[in-house]
């Protein structure tokens, strides 16, 4: 590392052309790979042609073979001085410490600029510039033509050096250096949406891999032998339905090591090196690295690691997967006879663990599970066969608490989630896989950005698992072979139907600017109602709302029928994708405290439970109806959810609301508003006199109403928006009538005949609908089947066609003179 051998602090900023170790790095530079290649080329020549010579009796041929000797020194010397360019134990300057690719392109006296073009034909420095950016044009550019800065350069980049523990000041730590000596550099680099940690935070990677390709290079070649493969035995049944673990991480497999694993490996090798009982159940959330913790165990005793005991040498751990297993078998007596084969075998070849995986499978009835307890208790019991168990948590919980002897039996390692430094180290290292098995390049902010999403949004797998699920489905979304942070949002959005970048097109920037419009096409009125709801879409889509609640919660609070439930209708269909994106809960449903266990159940129980809805559909309105005749226990279990866009499930999972628009409707106190609207006020003069009535009458507490960004209220409508509603209602028939080429138009007396049926104070615009179904689509429907009304042409429905249908309407009485009236008597007067 940077700090053996030498102090950091007696290394110099300062560049020596004609030190040996510069010397040897402009040799190198010049005699590259294809000149090294040639004087091996030469070298073989002259040997075969001086024997070839000397055989022919000729003496040139001694020559010959002599002049192979320098070559073969040459070509020795550069593979091993010259390639390496070991750092220097005594380094005074700058160059005793820097890699020989940079080294080897400098003049006498660089200016940054040069260092900057050097550093772009480097091996670290061309990682960073496709990693994160920081390409070869780009420094550059920013890089100064005056060789009076380079000092400050060669400051910068020895401590980095020293920060980042880097063996060697490589291209990576002097591109770095240049990032730092450019003015505001924070501003510059945002535009690549990276600070200068991490820029750091690249050497730091670019080092990881380096020593990773090292110690793939390093591994033993030697995996037990033939005598190995001798002692295995006869297994047919085996080889057929397990994967042979230890031979695909023999072939080359990089796993990434956790710190935290490391306990976990050394309670493996301890219990199976011991005399004790031989089985192990590794037991975590999905995505937690069980798996990885079976692969490096394996890892350790084929390559004969030193920390394994002789009698766990070179052997081999088949993973048999209890789901493929279960359906393999036409019955349970069909599969009890193929697990105790299996079984048999394992114990029989003597140099098998076996590692069956998904374990609780067999410990539990249900569809997909069947409860082998009876066949595999005896076998754990004795300890004689080694086998590993790999077990969700949660489901080992279930069946410990049912059966405390297995519970027993059972040597338990516990694989605790990784934390978020770990977690971003296993991505880095698993892009090595990643990238040869897609043909892409990550950039080093898809990993961030993948790590960011993949907490908030993929709520199935605990990490590293999350992070790395969205990783590889970015994969797919990568442009011109390079995987960037918009390649991981893509891949989400696709993928789970989720907004979760910031509003970047045309189109979509002037939805949000009209959003108010695009709404009143479907609405009548309720003008504030539109205005808050649409402020919340739109901070959302900027980016600048708490990212740690809903996009919004609004409480919603008016009489039947004035467009509350409309709203969240037209809100899901213009931005959320659809109607079907409204997840739409009646809570007059919920009405007893055990109703709370409806409201959290699990999906493959109650698919159509709150948590489970909105765990299927993320992005969505979530409509939380006439919410005042809840149970106060739901209530209270609806807190968390406004409050940090959390809701617990019955297994304890957090499912997330963050990305959902939050209403909540009631009618509570409907009268009192068309009360206060028919004297005269406007509801900004009473709606916190209102809000207060509800409280004082008990029918909401104020902890629950403080929980919403705003409280709404809607206005009764009156007789002239209800005209509206009729021409919302017939642009509603037209458009299932557009098929059939035939256009519906009322004449306008017959609009107020229909306005006038259908008028009731109490109820709003919902029985308006039932007067224009009976009134008009009967009308036409009567048309189409006579054959009167023809494709292409327009019916027109007149007020006497109404009238037949609906009789003659009085007229409603008349509105107090606004501002007049008395205010009305409170709630519970």
């Amino acid at each position: 590392m940077a700090d053996e051998g030498f102090g950091m602090n007696e290394v110099r900023p300062e560049f020596r052309y004609h030190s040996l170790r510069a010397q040897k790095a402009r040799f190198t530079a010049r005699f590259g790979t294809v000149w090294h290649v040639l004087v091996v080329l030469v070298a073989v020549a002259l040997g075969l042609g001086g024997v070839w010579l000397l055989i022919k009796h000729g003496p040139i041929g001694w020559l010959m073979i002599g002049l192979v000797g320098p070559l073969v020194m040459l070509s020795v010397w550069w593979q091993g001085d010259l390639k390496t360019m070991a750092v220097s134990a005594r380094a005074e300057t700058i160059d005793d410490v820097m890699a020989a690719d940079v080294l080897g392109r400098l003049s006498q006296r660089p200016s940054p600029k040069e260092i900057a073009l050097a550093v772009g034909q480097s091996r670290a420095g061309q990682f960073l510039g496709v990693r994160l950016g920081l390409t070869p044009n780009f420094l550059a550019n920013i890089a100064s033509d005056d060789p009076n800065n380079t000092p400050a350069v060669w400051q910068s980049a020895l401590r980095i050096w020293r920060d980042t523990n880097s063996p060697k000041v490589t291209g990576a730590v002097l591109a770095a250096a240049i990032v730092e000596q450019f003015p505001n550099h924070d501003a510059l680099l945002a535009n690549l949406k990276i600070d200068f940690r991490d820029v750091l935070g690249g050497i730091m990677w670019y080092e990881r891999l380096e020593s990773l390709i090292e110690q793939f290079k390093q591994k033993p070649l030697h995996t037990g032998g033939i005598a190995r493969d001798w002692s295995f035995g006869y297994t047919p049944l085996l080889s057929r339905f397990a994967q042979n673990l230890s031979l695909q991480v023999s072939g080359g497999t990089m796993i990434s090591q956790l710190d935290a694993h490391q306990a976990a490996l050394e309670q493996l090798m301890t219990i199976f090196g011991s005399n004790g009982r031989q089985n192990a159940a590794l037991v975590g959330l999905d995505g937690a690295g069980k798996s990885t913790v079976v692969a490096a165990f394996a890892e350790m005793l084929i390559d004969g690691h030193k920390t394994v005991p002789s009698s766990l040498l070179y052997r081999q751990i088949f993973l048999l997967d209890a789901s493929s297993l279960i359906s393999a078998a036409a019955g349970r007596g069909e599969l009890e006879g193929l697990v105790t084969q299996i079984l048999n075998e394992a114990f029989l070849s003597k140099n098998v663990i076996l590692c069956l995986d998904n374990a609780q499978l067999f410990f539990e009835e249900g569809v997909g599970s069947v409860d082998l307890s009876n066949l595999l208790l005896p076998i754990l019991e004795a300890g004689r066969l080694r086998i590993i168990l790999t077990m969700d948590s949660q489901r080992y919980l279930q069946i410990s608490q049912r059966n405390a002897q297995l519970a027993t039996a059972l040597n338990t390692i516990v694989i605790e989630p990784s934390s978020p430094e770990e977690t971003v180290w296993i991505m880095r290292d698993q892009l090595i896989s990643l990238e040869h098995r897609h043909k892409v390049t990550y950039m080093y902010q898809a990993i961030a950005e993948a790590y960011r999403v993949g907490e908030r949004y993929v709520q199935d797998v605990a990490m590293p698992g999350r992070a790395l699920k969205v990783l590889e489905a970015a994969a797919h979304y990568a442009s011109s072979g390079l995987v960037t942070a918009q390649s991981v949002d893509d891949a989400v959005e696709k993928t789970m139907g989720i907004k979760i970048a910031t509003a970047s097109t045309d189109d979509e920037r002037e939805k949000l600017l009209n959003l108010e419009d695009l709404i009143h096409q479907r609405m009548i009125n309720q003008t504030r109602a539109v205005s808050v709801i649409s402020d919340a879409i739109r901070r959302a889509r900027a980016g600048v709302r708490n990212p740690d609640r809903p996009i919004g919660t609004f409480l919603f609070l008016g009489p039947t029928g004035v467009g509350k439930t409309e709203l969240s209708k037209a809100l899901a269909d213009i931005y959320f994708g659809g109607e079907g994106n409204l997840i739409r809960l009646d809570l007059n449903e919920f009405v007893r405290a055990e109703d709370v266990a409806r409201l959290i159940a699990d999906g493959a129980n109650d698919p159509m439970s709150l948590t489970a809805q909105v765990q299927k559909r993320p992005f969505s309105v979530v409509l939380l109806d006439e919410i005042e005749k809840a149970h106060p226990q739901v209530l209270t279990t609806l807190l968390q959810l406004l409050d940090e866009g959390i809701l617990r499930d019955e297994k304890n999972r957090d499912i997330s609301f963050r990305d959902c628009l939050v209403i909540a409707t009631s009618n509570a106190g409907a009268e009192r508003i068309r009360e206060y609207i028919e004297r005269g006020y406007q509801l900004e003069q009473f709606e916190q006199t209102f809000i207060n009535e509800l409280i004082n009458a008990n029918l909401f507490r104020p902890e629950f109403l403080n929980r919403f960004d705003e409280i709404v209220l809607f206005r009764p409508l009156g007789k002239e928006e209800l005209l509206q509603v009729v021409d919302l209602i017939l642009t509603g028939i037209n458009r299932t009538l557009a098929p059939q080429k035939i256009q519906v138009t009322v004449e306008e007396a017959g609009k107020k005949l229909l306005v006038d049926a259908g008028y009731d104070p109490r109820l709003g615009a919902r029985p308006m609908r039932r007067v224009v179904q009976r009134a008009v689509e009967n009308t036409v429907a009567k048309q189409l089947l006579a054959g009167s009304v023809a494709p292409g042409s327009t019916t027109i429905i007149t007020a006497e066609q109404i009238r037949a249908v609906v009789g003659d309407v009085a007229d409603g009485g008349s509105m107090v003179s606004p501002g007049t009236g008395a205010p009305p008597m409170s709630l519970g007067q």
